[in-house]
């Protein structure tokens, strides 16, 4: 089995670029795989499950892409404004997407139907981000009004909401970092320099930690420790259980836009065009560099390929 992999770039001047990632006995080589330009606006949000590829964008629309035939699917048109984010369920059988105009909208896979739509999903407020439970059974949502949201998408109904604004004040209403821990028992949002993380079963928050700069982009590595992106290109790795720094490098000369983690490699991609590959073979200890690519546009959103086609094997396996 390789360790062969892609990466998918948006960028702010609306292309979508792919990027393979090749070993090659003991070095690593970065090919570009595609190049694309479908959209008439930036690219904010893409995701990728089996060999489906979605991406949205602030012209209001969601392309599908199909890469095992590495082919167009189609264009979802339901949201009349920027497409803040597109998530596949684990099982790939769902597109959940969330705009600007205030909706949520759930798409089934293949045919493309759009099956539920929460038009004012947070009180005719912008919707900036969401997260899928491990399970795909429920959504995390936070938009502009301030309020954390939980969906059931198996009834598709709203199951409970937390106002934000007493705890977070303002930054409140400026969310865009949430996510959901691997085994789906804990979720952490950040607002500024500050990260909360709440456990599932009790809706509390279990951990807080305030750092000493903006905090860009956060992804889990496992269950409990997380690599967070920072604004002044500073990369950490985090422990919240034990709330203690494993390790603090310097990833970028500027913000670390967006990160992505699957298996032992970790990508970061900054607002200046850099996409940085990185992998490490024990937590804090052996975290290097392998690899490094600059991308002339603006990136805005960076994700796995995870599927298998050809004669590649995509997804990562644990070295």
């Amino acid at each position: 089995m390789t360790e062969d992999f892609e990466i998918i770039v948006g960028t702010y001047e609306q292309f979508l670029l792919g990027y393979k990632v090749i070993k090659e006995e003991k070095k690593y080589r970065l090919e570009r795989s595609f190049a694309t330009k479908d959209h008439v606006a930036s690219i904010r949000t893409t995701s990728s499950m089996k060999h489906y590829l979605a991406s949205g964008a602030a012209d209001d629309c969601i392309n599908i892409y199909d890469m095992k035939r590495r082919t167009e699917s189609g264009k979802l048109m339901h949201h009349n404004g920027t497409v803040n984010c597109v998530s596949f369920t684990p099982d790939a059988t769902h597109l959940v997407s969330c705009s600007s105009d205030g909706s949520i909208a759930v798409v089934r896979c293949g045919n493309w139907q759009l099956e539920k739509h929460w038009t004012s999903a947070h009180k005719n407020s912008e919707v900036n981000t969401l997260a899928i439970h491990p399970t795909g059974k429920c959504t995390l949502s936070v938009g502009t009004d301030g309020v954390l949201r939980l969906w059931n998408l198996v009834n598709g109904h709203h199951a409970y909401a937390i106002n934000l604004v007493p705890r977070l004040k303002l930054q409140a209403k400026n969310i865009t970092v949430l996510q959901w821990s691997p085994d789906g028992e804990k979720y952490l949002m950040a607002a500024n320099n500050q990260l909360d993380v709440y456990s599932r079963s009790t809706a509390g928050i279990c951990a807080e930690v305030t750092f000493d700069v903006k905090i860009v982009c956060v992804e889990f590595i496992n269950d409990n420790v997380i690599v967070i992106g920072h604004e002044n290109g500073t990369l950490r790795i985090y422990d919240i259980e034990e709330q203690s720094e494993l390790l603090q490098t310097v990833g970028h000369d500027s913000r670390v836009k967006c990160l992505k983690h699957k298996g032992k490699f970790i990508v970061s991609a900054s607002s200046s065009g850099e996409v940085k590959v990185w992998k490490y073979e024990d937590i804090p200890r052996n975290v290097r560099l392998f690899g490094f690519l600059g991308v002339p546009f603006i990136v805005l959103w960076v994700v796995y390929l995870s599927i298998q086609y050809m004669n590649i094997e995509i997804n990562i396996r644990q070295v």
